[in-house]
């Protein structure tokens, strides 16, 4: 699996509105290249396989996500695809300098941006899912939070010793440096553990507000909302999924940088030069918007 750092991660309300995380999760969440390029062209299919885990649609509600997912899909193909392939190769040319925590303050900017450009764009579209909602399909959802953040809990190790949330917090980090570096030796494995326990340890708030924000969709969705409304309280309440997190990964990235040998900087960065690859393949492949029609004069 390719991770970009600092890439925004899609969470679980956003596969409720897949219309507008889902892609994203997509990219982040494929393995190898032709994997990533095969999971983007089959979005809609494993997208309502994902959204399906937390709501049971009707058909005419299928229908509709249906139409309005080809529509984003293809804007995004269009429109955003060549930014991501933009910001793989920048990314690749910082990878090769050395990165600094500037740089990772710029690559989590970017992925941001590009991150809210699909919030903004599928605002209205994600209001008219989750108004289609009957009250019993709100009380499933809230069912399946409940599932979801059992799951969740168990694998951040809530409730356990802080040195058993510390040893599960540096094996995903570790996993993740690796997806893109390769295989790290036994020195830098001790370092990496070492600069993620100096992390507080914050699973616990975490936890309580991913409940919260939970919490909040549930009663928007019970709110009574205009699509006008929801759509302008997705905007504001849709970005912030993992907020708090990146000022102190920020520093963590950059040092862990200093850690790569040339061999796995390589790594690096021969994997972003793929992302870039498979991002302007993908693009190129989009259908050519089309030109309003000018409207003919009526007859006098």
């Amino acid at each position: 699996m390719r991770t970009v750092p600092g890439t925004p991660r899609a969470a679980g309300p956003g596969r409720l509105c897949g219309l507008l995380f889902a892609l994203l999760a997509l990219l982040l969440a494929a393995g190898c290249s032709s994997g990533l390029r095969l999971g983007y062209n089959q979005a809609e299919i494993l997208v309502n396989w994902s959204l399906s885990d937390y709501v049971d649609l009707e058909p005419h509600q299928r229908d509709l996500f249906g139409r309005r997912f080809r529509e984003m899909h293809d804007w995004h193909r269009r429109e955003q695809l060549p930014e991501y392939a933009r910001l793989a190769r920048e990314a690749r040319i910082r990878v090769e300098d050395g990165l600094t925590r500037a740089d990772v303050d710029w690559i989590i900017a970017h992925s941001r941006g590009r991150l809210e450009a699909l919030i903004e764009h599928g605002a209205g579209d994600a209001a008219d899912l989750m108004l289609s909602l009957t009250p019993e399909q709100v009380k499933g959802l809230e069912r399946a939070f409940a599932r979801a953040n059992r799951k969740l809990a168990q694998s951040w190790g809530i409730g356990r010793p802080v040195a058993e949330q510390q040893k599960l917090r540096a094996e995903r980090l570790v996993g993740q440096v690796e997806r893109l570096t390769g295989k790290l030796g036994r020195d830098q494995l001790e370092r990496v553990t070492e600069l993620s326990d100096a992390l507080p340890l914050t699973n616990d708030q975490r936890f309580a507000e991913r409940q919260r924000r939970q919490r909040e969709l549930i009663a928007a969705l019970q709110s009574g909302r205009s699509r006008a409304e929801m759509a302008a309280w997705f905007r504001q309440w849709a970005p912030n999924w993992e907020r708090g997190r990146d000022q102190q990964r920020t520093q963590l990235f950059a040092d862990i940088d200093r850690l790569l040998t040339p061999a796995q900087r390589r790594n690096a960065m021969d994997q972003l030069q793929a992302y870039a690859d498979d991002f302007t393949a993908l693009s190129a492949a989009a259908t050519p918007q089309r030109q309003p029609q000018p409207q003919q004069r009526a007859a006098n």
